[in-house]
């Protein structure tokens, strides 16, 4: 570690929910419910979901600007839920950005440490250091009407990290950005978080954000975490037809689950194979979550992307289910091909990457739709 990022370090922290309920007009109005979620010392952690989950009032809670009726807040093992927010140690980054519009770009990130009182020549050092680590020690003198968007989130960011907080918030900084801009500010945030190994909570309704940032994802709705996992773990495998539909597109076909000879040991704690048919496939055995029983009514998923696309009569691989389809439409999106195949049960949606000069399939092709096994799961 460099002697600038030893000065902006911190010891890295850990946040617990225990139980945490938050409601409106005196408990008629839930806004969060049963709140229960550990946050690992210098983790990047998502809280993920659509307006009205509830993610963003998790994230203020944290930060001490709302109150929770039950449950307990620990910071660090210590229960903050009573601890004003000024006094919590943590630092949050909004979506506006907060900053003061009169004042210059040094002035906005030594705010904080005058309001502490910090000495002059003091304020001076660690402002420079704040400015190069995020790479705007040029621009020290200008305001920021004078900057870039994504030049006044580093100002923000470096603002927060200025006071030394033991766990960044960051309430959807790069939503104001465009998105080409928002894939490269979110490349620097998550490069500059692991250099710092300050712990980071980080609220978004881009999924594609919170999968390509984040160590740990919580998916958020109705003010109810539906599901805490790893990015990859969440999007192969959601525990329920929310959490499938809320991360990427998938196709999602009429199941029940059938009865079985003899037990199927679990994949994971909270899965195992069952024998289910779906007028699609037929039978089959795919992994399912929560342990359904026979009789089960559901769906099977599969994503689009694990679709792949052949003349009709080729050879399929080995245990692949096949069937024959027709091409209804078709959507070029640059990486990428979507397909609408009719088959005789249903219609699918099929991702194909996208080559050179290749020709896309034209409607009403015969095709034959071919899927491995491993990429189904019953929910």
């Amino acid at each position: 570690m460099t002697k600038l990022q030893a000065a902006a370090a911190t010891e890295a922290t850990e946040v617990e929910a225990k139980n945490i309920a938050l409601s409106y007009d005196g408990g008629k109005t839930f806004v969060l419910k049963d709140i229960n979620l550990k946050i690992a010392p210098g983790e990047f952690f998502a809280l993920l979901g659509p307006s009205g989950s509830g993610k963003s009032t998790l994230l203020r809670l944290i930060a001490g600007f709302n109150q929770a009726q039950s449950g307990q807040l620990l910071i660090d093992g210590k229960d903050v839920s009573q601890v004003p927010a000024h006094l919590r140690d943590v630092g949050m980054v909004f979506q506006s950005y907060a900053l003061w519009p009169h004042m210059t770009v040094a002035e906005n990130v030594g705010f904080g440490l005058v309001e502490r009182k910090w000495a002059k020549p003091d304020v001076a050092r660690k402002v420079g250091e704040m400015l190069e680590l995020v790479g705007l020690q040029d621009y020290a003198r200008r305001r920021p009407n004078q900057l870039s968007g994504g030049q006044q989130q580093r100002v923000a960011l470096a603002r927060t990290l200025a006071i030394s907080p033991k766990v960044l918030l960051l309430d959807e900084p790069l939503s104001n950005l465009d998105a080409k801009l928002r894939v490269q500010m979110r490349e620097e945030l998550k490069a500059l978080q692991r250099r710092l190994g300050i712990t980071t909570i980080f609220v978004t309704h881009d999924q594609e954000e919170a999968l390509a940032t984040s160590d740990r994802i919580a998916v958020m709705d109705g003010g109810v975490i539906q599901q805490i996992g790893r990015p990859e773990k969440v999007y192969d495998d959601p525990i329920n037809r929310f959490v499938a539909n809320f991360i990427g597109t998938i196709n999602l076909v009429p199941a029940r689950v059938k009865p079985i000879d003899e037990t199927i040991e679990p994949l994971t704690r909270d899965a195992r194979t069952v024998l289910i048919e779906n007028a699609v496939w037929g039978e089959m055995y795919v992994p399912a979550f929560g342990f359904p029983t026979a009789g089960t009514q559901g769906e099977v998923m599969v994503r689009p992307l694990a679709l792949h696309l052949a003349p009709a009569g080729a050879p399929a691989r080995p245990m692949d289910m096949v069937i024959d389809g027709e091409i209804l439409s078709c959507e070029f999106m640059g990486e990428y091909v979507r397909y609408r195949v009719k088959t005789p049960a249903t219609t699918l949606i099929a991702d194909q990457s996208h080559r050179s000069h290749t020709p896309m399939l034209k409607v009403g092709t015969a095709v034959r739709v071919a899927v491995a096994p491993q990429e189904f799961r019953f929910i």
